[in-house]
Parts: C-alpha cells; structure tokens; sequence
C-alpha cells in the first residue's frame, strides 16, 4: 500500500541551454512536468515561449513517405546530435521526389486496373449479344441503354406493348435481367423514364470496349494481364527504394518525433528576459541521477525541493506495489487514484478481490482452467486483466478443495480427503441446510471485518491529515466504528448468545452516544479547532439536515452490511447451476453427457465468472472505497516520446 515519493525540481538557465535541459528531461523518462507560469507572476514580466513547432510538417511528411513505401514507422536507434529542421527537410524533399512518381505510377495502374476489372464484370453478363458495340453505338437513329432489370419488373414490360422499345434479355439470374434495350432517338427521353420507374439500373459500356462482348472481354483481359505486370515492376522499384532507405527514413523519423516533443515541451516553460524557469516532479529515489544530466550545462541551475514545496503544486501519485498486487491498480485506476497524502488501497484490493471471488466461485477444476485463461490471454494479447484472472482462478481453485467440487463434481476428491485427513466426505457439504446457514453468516461476518477495516483505516488517515471530524466523528470515524461495532453486537447477542451485556447503559454509552457526535459532528469540530462557524445556516436547518443524514448513515451500515449476503449467495447460486448441469447430463445418457458436462461448465464459468467478477468489484467500490477513499489523486505522467503516433 505504497505511494512513490516525489520530489519537486526547480531548473533555471539561460535560453541558449533551453533545448538541452528539455531534452535531459525527455531522455530522462521519469520527469513530470508542470506548467511554470502557473507558479509565477506575470505581473514580473514572465511569459511563455510562442512559435509554431518546426517539426510538425515534418512529421506529417515522414509518414506520408512511410505509407508511399509500405514501411511500418517503429523506434529505432538514433542520435539527435547535428540535426536541424533544414538537413531533415532536405533528406524528406529529396526521397520524396523519389518516391512521389512511383507512388503516383502505382496509383495511376491500379486505377486502370480496377476500372477495367468493373468493366469486364459486366460485360461478361452481355456475352448472348453477338453484335459489335461499335455497330450499335453508329447509329443515328436508334438509342441503346445496356443494363439490368429487376425480373418483377421484367414481367411488367408487357404493359407497355404500345411503346416503341424493344428489350433483349442475354443473362439472368434470381434477381435480375441482363440485357439492353433500343428505342427510337426522338422517344428516347420517355423511354428512358419508363425504365427508370421499372429500376432499370445503366451499364456504362466503356469507349474502349469494341467487338462483340467475348471479343471485348478477351481484350479487356490481356489489357489487365499487361497492367498487372506493369504494377509488379513498379512495386519492384519501390522495393528496391524501400530497402535502400528504410533504416535512414526511421532514424529520421525517430529524430524528428524526439525533436517534436522537445519543442512541445516548451509550453511548460516560463520566460524572463534571457532565463528560463521550468518546474516539475521526478521519484524522489531518481533524484542523484537526474542531478547529474545537467552537470554539463553549466548555466542551468538545477533544485531539488520537498514535494510540498509549492502549495500551488499539487505532486502526482505513482503507484508502488509489488508482483502480485501491481494487476490490481487497474481497479484502483478505474475507481480514481488516491491523493499523494493517502493510502494506496491497491494491496487491499488485491487480497480482498481474490479471497471473495475465490469464496464465491469455488471450483477447483474451473478455477484452474480459469488461471489457465488468463496466463494465455495476458501472454497472446498482453491485457492486464489477464493476470488478474491468473490470481483470482487460484483462489477459485483453492476454495474448490474446500468445498470438494471439480467441474461440478461434488464427491470426486472424497477419497483424497479420506486419505488424508480421515474424513468420510468432503468438509463442507454447501446444500445442507446447517452449512447453509452458517454460509450466509460468515459472509455477513466478512462484511463486518472489511467495513472495520475501511473504517479503520479512515480514522488513520483523518488522524495523520489531522481532520478530526473526518477521525473522530465522522460515520466513518471512531464515533460510526464505536456504534457500528456496538449495534452489530447487540444483534449477536439478542439473537444467538443472550449474555445480558446489552442493557440501558450499554445502549446509552455505545449506541446513543456515538450517534449525538455524529449528529453534533460539525459544532464538536468547530469547538476544537476554532475554524469557521458551528451553525452557519441556523439551528432549525441544522436539525433537519443532520438528522435525515444522521439517519441516512445508520441505513447506510445495515444495508452494506447486508450487501455481503451475495457471498453466500453465489456460493450457493454457484453450486446450484452446477448441479443443473450434472442432472441434465444423467438425464440425456452416457452418450451426450459428456458434452452437456463440458458445454454446462463452459457456459456456468462465463455467465457467474462475469456476474461474481462484477459483483465482487462493486463490493471493493461501493462498501470499502467508499469509507476512507476520496480519490482525488493526479496521475504521474512523465514526458516521453511515443513513435506511433502522428501527435507524439
């Protein structure tokens, strides 16, 4: 449950020295930084550096020439030094010369192909006409329209006898009639409108297309077979131009992203005269060896300060945690990170997520199968989640054992637990009514355990924060544990124990008192530090407003207690759709019963892994974060240079 420690860096110089302290930064990895002016007054004279980035054009050009030759932009190996915005422009303008016409050549052929491909599609459904295009398209007197028909509309044609058209159908099939029709030029505009409403759709047949359609086609043909091999030697030049400048157009570009970013970064900068103020967070355990980055520039003043440093600067949280809790931060991320002054929860994410999914889905068989699932997907696709199904199938796994259940099986580990520990059966049989019982209370017993602990670890923090109403009086402070605790054993006691503890001074002392603080939590406040005014609205409007929310926390810990109950529950919702399975296997015989076994397990370990996943994960936000995390945490986001994308 660690935060990393930051420390706040000062640097100062001269402007001539600005472009190397940027890129110490940069190459650095590790710097955060803020904006200076923001620290400053203006009113001194500070202002930002202005100006339009030299290199963006360039990397624009740079992947437009990577497209053109096929080459996958990617880091490389390179070095920045001697390389301004004019030697990169000449070494672009120059292979883009070269590039360009090949390119354009390319694009020209495929065109060409592309339109001769479409032509030769449709001519192939007119190869019944066996009159040349050219005789057709001399007449004068006579109109022709090739296309298609719809065939319900073919039917229609009949209607239409009084016209003077004639339409001759060479190729069909389920949808439509290929063909063309003559009409005479003076009716040539009334005919055209007739087989528009008849969805007549035009084949444009193009000039060079001449002979019959086979004649055109067979053309056509050895046009496209002349094309394709006029594309393949082009290709072959691009190649050879690919290969030639392939490692030189990625270290350009590399040096181009890196320069980018350097200029990028002066925004952050603030300006006097001839000095420059920057202003940011490293690691604290960095702070030796980013010192030493900047001992060759000798105008550069370099500071290092407590991160508390500026109150104006709020430090950015990195969290800390070791091999097994770090996959759970992704939790705690989509939650909201905690502030620098807090505690990361991550570890009590990681150790409560899996105990609960573990107790809830407990299957020994699908437990590993799941752990199995996400070391393939985290390895395939690399997602973090991933790694968190490697953990929470072993805790799956792990309760499987206790409860005696593989792939639904109930009784297939008896005699390992005969064996080893004597027992005739399995420890826990879930159906039987006392173990039912018992479940449901252990889970409301877990539940009180983690909300005492986020109670817990709330009153730490108000305490180190020295918020006393947040630690003392609060509904999540000493005063809600005192009640909390109390009232949770007072119900105890009434219902199974009868010790007599519970009596009117127990009620008074550890019921009705925690609650008056509670209720009285801003004036008690107010009394011990002197800050601000008890009743700032009014008594009358404190009483009302105090008392629904008074209220509104007592349901508020019936309820999240109540809420583990689901623990319980999916263990026996777990159990129960397994057994479904297994009956439907006995039910379809010894033929289908293995694959109704396979597929019901399948289809359980999809359906509640999902369903107990989300549950779990609302418990962790709503009944735990929710009592001592504030999530107001600004993320650490070092400068660095990604070489993907176009606005690195």
């Amino acid at each position: 449950m660690a935060i990393e420690k930051m420390a706040l860096i000062n640097l100062i110089g001269n402007l001539e020295d600005l472009d190397d302290t940027l890129l110490a930064c940069l190459r650095s990895g590790f710097f955060h930084p803020e904006v200076a002016i923001h620290t400053t007054d203006t009113s001194h004279g500070f202002h930002v550096l202005e100006g339009e980035n030299p290199y963006a054009p360039l990397l624009t050009q740079a992947r437009r020439l990577s497209v053109d030759l096929d080459i996958s932009l990617h880091e490389v190996p390179f070095s920045a030094d001697g390389y301004t915005p004019e030697t990169v422009k000449a070494y672009l303008d120059a292979l883009q010369k070269q590039s360009a016409a090949l390119a354009e050549q390319k694009r020209a052929v495929q065109e060409n192909i592309l339109q001769h491909e479409q032509a030769l599609i449709q001519l192939k459904h007119l190869n019944g006409l066996n009159i040349s295009f050219d005789d057709i398209f001399s007449c004068r007197y006579v109109k022709s329209r090739f296309g298609r028909l719809p065939r319900d509309s073919y039917e229609k044609l009949s209607y239409y006898d009084d016209r003077k058209f004639f339409f001759f159908s060479f190729d069909c099939d389920k949808e439509y009639h290929w063909g063309v029709y003559f009409a005479p030029a003076t009716k040539a505009a009334s005919i055209d409108d007739i087989f528009t409403s008849l969805y007549f759709e035009r084949i444009r047949i193009p000039d060079y297309a001449h002979g019959t359609p086979e004649q055109a086609s067979a053309n056509l043909t050895a046009v496209i077979d002349s094309e394709k091999k006029k594309l393949s030697e082009i290709e072959s030049e691009i190649a050879v131009l690919r290969n030639k400048e392939e490692e030189k157009l990625l270290e350009t570009y590399c040096i181009i992203c890196f320069r980018h970013k350097v200029f990028e970064m002066r925004k952050y900068v603030a300006v006097l005269g001839n000095r420059f103020y920057a202003v940011g967070f490293i690691p604290k355990a960095k702070d030796a060896a980013f010192a030493k980055e900047f001992e060759p520039l000798k105008s550069v003043s370099y500071v290092s300060k407590p991160y508390d440093a500026d109150p104006s600067l709020a430090p950015p949280v990195k969290l800390k945690n070791n091999r097994f809790t770090r996959p759970f931060e992704m939790f705690v991320n989509m939650y909201s990170l905690p502030s620098y002054k807090d505690i990361d929860p991550t570890s009590l994410v990681a150790i409560t997520y899996t105990l609960l999914f573990g107790i809830m889905f407990g299957d020994l068989g699908q437990g590993l199968l799941l752990s199995l699932i996400g070391l393939i997907v985290y390895k395939w696709k690399k997602m973090p989640l991933g790694r968190i199904m490697i953990r929470i199938g072993f805790s799956s796994a792990f309760f499987g054992l206790v409860y005696g259940s593989v792939f639904g099986y109930e009784h297939l580990l008896d005699p390992m637990y005969k064996a080893l520990f004597g027992l005739d059966s399995k420890p826990i049989e879930i159906f039987d009514t006392s173990t039912t019982n018992m479940l449901l209370l252990a889970a409301i017993a877990i539940g009180i355990i983690l909300i005492v602990t986020s109670i817990s670890i709330n009153i730490y923090l108000g305490f180190r924060s020295k918020d006393y109403e947040r630690a003392v009086f609060g509904h999540n402070g000493i005063a809600g544990l005192v009640f909390y605790l109390a009232a949770a054993f007072a119900i105890v006691d009434m219902m199974m124990l009868n010790s007599g503890i519970v009596n009117i001074f127990y009620v008074l002392g550890l019921i009705v008192l925690p609650l008056l603080l509670i209720f009285f939590k801003k004036p008690l406040t107010t009394l011990l530090t002197h800050r601000g005014k008890a009743f700032e609205n009014g008594i009358g409007e404190f009483i009302i407003e105090n008392f629904f929310e008074l209220f509104e926390y007592v349901l508020s810990y019936l309820s999240n207690s109540m809420s583990f109950l689901r623990v319980g529950g999916f263990i026996l919702s777990h159990a129960g759709m397994m057994t479904v399975v297994m009956s439907l296997a006995e039910m379809v015989g010894a033929g289908a019963g293995p694959i109704v076994v396979i597929f019901g397990n399948l289809f359980v370990m999809c359906l509640e892994g999902l369903i107990v996943g989300i549950q779990v994960l609302r418990l962790e936000f709503y009944e735990i974060f929710s009592r001592n995390f504030e999530g107001n945490g600004k993320p650490y986001e070092p400068a660095t240079v990604s070489y993907q994308d176009l606005d690195a």
